[in-house]
């Protein structure tokens, strides 16, 4: 979440990311981001989303990401 705790309005930017799968093994799914970003794979870069406000004074601005992963059992996940 972000507040404003100035007295005029801001614009900000809001880079963050997804975990990408790169094997078959491991899944990604159930995607869920609100709001939805101003651009997905960001600078090309899969799983990098954008979102850019215009926050008013006192104002605050929250995004939600949710996902799932799924993956067999034995196999050890690194970087989530």
């Amino acid at each position: 979440m972000v507040e404003n705790l100035k007295e005029k309005s801001i614009k900000i930017k809001i880079i963050d990311s997804i975990p990408v799968s790169k094997t078959d093994k491991v899944e990604v799914k159930n995607i869920n981001l609100r709001p939805q970003p101003k651009k997905k794979n960001y600078q090309d870069k899969e799983g990098v989303n954008l979102w850019e406000f215009e926050v008013k004074p006192k104002e605050k601005k929250q995004i939600n990401i949710e996902f799932t992963v799924t993956y067999p059992k034995g196999i050890s996940l690194y970087g989530l």
